[in-house]
Formats: C-alpha cells, sequence, structure tokens
C-alpha cells in the first residue's frame, strides 16, 4: 500500500438532522460526490434530530476533489432548506452552516487554500461566507467570530428558529454583503483537527415546579458549568464549550483544539469535578442534583480518517 504524502478533510454541517427524506437526499448526493471522484471518501454522517444539524465529512488527497464534492452537498442543501421555517438547538448561522477545513498529514496551507476555495464556491451560490483560522487575513479564530457575529444571541431558552440576521457592521469575506433570508451565511475556516466531545448532564429537582422552569433552571446550570470547563473560564486549554438543551439531557458540548493539550478524558473528569464544586442549589433550588453521563465524540479520529484515505490506494 502507497501513503499518500496529503490527506486533507472537510466536515460540512447543515441546518437539517430532523427530516429524515431531506437528509436522505444530501447524504446520497453525499455518496454520489465521494465515489465520482476516485481521491474523495466519505468517512463520516452524524446526524443529530434535537440539534436540527448533520455534519458530512469528506477525506481526500487533492483540495480540488475534497471541495467540489463539499460543494455538491451545499448545492442539494441549499435546494432543500429554507432557514425561514428551520428551529433547532443548536445555534446556527445558515443552510450550509460550517465548514471546517483540515490538514491532517500535510502542510496546513493546504487546508487554507481548501476553506478558501469552499468559501468561493459558496458565495458563488449566492452564500455570503466569514472566513477564520488560517483561511483568514487575519487568524481570527471560530469562536470569536461566533460572537462577532450575533451567533450565540437570541435565545435565552437554548432554542433557535427563523432567520439569522448578522450583528450590524459584520462583514463577510465572500459573497453578498446582507446574507438572504431563506440562506442565512456560512462560516469557512481552516485549522488542526478539532474533537468535538459532548457530555450529557441529567437532572432532578427536590422542588415542586413546572416543566419550563425545571428547563430554565437545568440549561442555567449546564451554561455555568460550561464557563468552568472551557478556557476562555479558566478551565482546561485549548477546550471552547456551550450547554445546549439536548432532549430530556442538557449536553455541554466542547471543541478539543489540541487533544494531546486537553483529552476528552480531561473534559470528562473536569465535567464531573465541577458538578461536585458547584452549589448545586443555587441553580436547581434545594433537594436538586445534577448527574454526568459519559460522553461522545462526533467524528473520526484523524488516524481513522487517514486510514480511510490510504485505503483508496490498495
Amino acid at each position: 500500500m502507497s501513503l499518500a504524502s496529503r490527506a486533507l478533510a472537510a466536515v460540512v454541517y447543515v441546518s437539517e438532522g430532523k427530516r429524515a427524506r431531506v437528509v436522505d437526499v444530501i447524504e446520497r448526493v453525499a455518496r454520489d460526490a465521494a465515489s465520482r471522484r476516485r481521491g474523495v471518501v466519505l468517512v463520516n454522517v452524524f446526524r443529530d434530530d434535537v440539534y436540527n444539524r448533520t455534519g458530512f465529512t469528506f477525506a481526500g488527497t487533492e483540495g480540488r476533489d475534497v471541495r467540489e464534492a463539499s460543494l455538491d452537498v451545499a448545492r442539494a442543501s441549499l435546494r432543500e432548506i429554507d432557514m425561514r421555517t428551520h428551529g433547532g438547538t443548536h445555534p446556527r448561522v445558515g443552510v450550509v452552516d460550517h465548514v471546517s477545513c483540515h490538514a491532517l498529514r500535510g502542510a496546513r496551507e493546504d487546508a487554507a487554500a481548501l476553506a478558501r476555495g469552499i468559501g468561493k464556491g459558496l458565495a458563488s451560490f449566492g452564500v455570503p461566507c466569514a472566513l477564520y483560522g488560517d483561511a483568514s487575513r487575519d487568524g481570527i479564530g471560530l469562536d470569536e467570530i461566533r460572537r462577532r457575529s450575533g451567533y450565540f444571541s437570541g435565545s435565552r431558552e437554548g432554542t433557535w428558529s427563523g432567520t439569522f440576521t448578522a450583528e450590524r457592521g459584520f462583514a463577510f469575506d465572500y459573497g453578498p454583503e446582507e446574507a438572504p433570508e431563506s440562506v442565512g451565511f456560512s462560516m469557512v475556516g481552516a485549522v488542526p483537527w478539532v474533537c468535538n466531545y459532548n457530555v450529557p448532564l441529567t437532572f432532578e429537582f427536590g422542588e415542586d415546579v413546572d416543566e419550563d422552569v425545571r428547563a430554565t433552571r437545568a440549561l442555567a446550570y449546564g451554561r455555568a458549568l460550561a464557563r468552568r470547563v472551557s478556557a476562555r473560564g479558566g478551565g482546561l486549554p485549548l477546550v471552547q464549550s456551550m450547554a445546549l438543551p439536548h432532549g430530556d439531557a442538557v449536553e455541554v458540548a466542547c471543541n478539543l483544539l489540541d487533544t494531546n493539550v486537553s483529552s476528552t478524558a480531561d473534559v470528562q473528569r473536569a465535567t464531573a469535578a465541577a458538578v461536585a464544586d458547584m452549589d448545586v442549589a443555587k441553580h436547581l433550588g434545594e433537594g436538586g442534583a445534577a448527574r454526568v453521563g459519559d460522553g461522545y465524540v462526533t467524528n473520526q479520529t484523524p488516524e481513522t480518517i487517514i486510514a480511510a484515505i490510504d485505503a483508496l490506494d490498495t
């Protein structure tokens, strides 16, 4: 088996996970896009009904092929999804919400060029695009560009619905100056591989409170906990986190920017330690309790992705 000198991945997140028919259509396009290009493989499809979000991970040796496969999914998603009728418990900015590009083997600039190519392709479809990481002019991080755009605003209850409007003064790198209501915009960037790790929290309440109050208290607790786990809140280095409702639970959804610095096991331990240390009654009321479930990753690892690319030549 010959090992490729370059291994690239692009994770395309689209704002649909509830309607199986729609996701099936987009997934068929994704699988066809990979099969028609010798050097590309679709290594992962992660659907989340509650978040109303699906991630498609393409990997390959040539940036142009990974770019075109990603844009095939984007084109199909834009046909099938309308942001004006979208709702879910994960914040989002557009139909093709986010594309992250990674050089798993080779130069980081290869991933930056891939991201810029995808951004230009999205712009040709009429989608405004904001770049981050190595693809951007100033190296702005995804977390900062999300804050500047207003990504985290607009929902105290942890649900987002309807059209997303970027905050005044937010500028795009490619495409229209304003985001169309039906489409929104996209964030596209290039960074070292990011591990997405979600830790579920479940709750008990000692007080006789109604369901809405319980949900509000649980989310407030989760947000306080997420701050303590994240680097921004003085927790684990190179960890970004937010709390989101997920069915009957609340999840601490984490981006691990370097698992050699902070691993999934570190996140699990830090979450459990924070729960043990926090004043539960302050958030949940007297007699309340929070329990930490086993976390899970939402994608493949760099090693399994590289192996899938190398297997294309066997």
